[in-house]
């Protein structure tokens, strides 16, 4: 479950941290975000990560909980960045 949970607030955090640039948000939204959006959406990134490394860490222990952290957020990462890589392909499957 601490897995699960780690993961899942990893791809969170890295979506918000990709929507908090206006580059991916014209890419994505079609629209330039307000830049008091941008920082909370970066904040919000940063506190999920934070909160996944701290789940992470009681989870599992402090020393095993920070390597499965780093693993983890790995994994988010190129999760994200597959997506935005393939963001035509996957937004004219949404239809848009």
């Amino acid at each position: 479950m601490t897995h699960l949970l780690t993961l899942i607030l990893c791809l969170a955090g890295f979506v918000l941290l990709l929507l908090a640039m206006a580059r991916h948000q014209q890419d994505w939204l079609r629209r330039k975000l307000p830049a008091a959006i941008s920082r909370r959406l970066r904040g919000g990134g940063f506190l999920l990560l934070a909160l996944a490394f701290i789940a992470c860490g009681s989870g599992l222990g402090w020393a095993y909980g920070t390597v499965a952290w780093c693993g983890w957020m790995t994994v988010a990462a190129i999760a994200v960045v597959t997506a935005n890589t393939n963001r035509e392909r996957i937004l004219r499957k949404a239809g848009r």
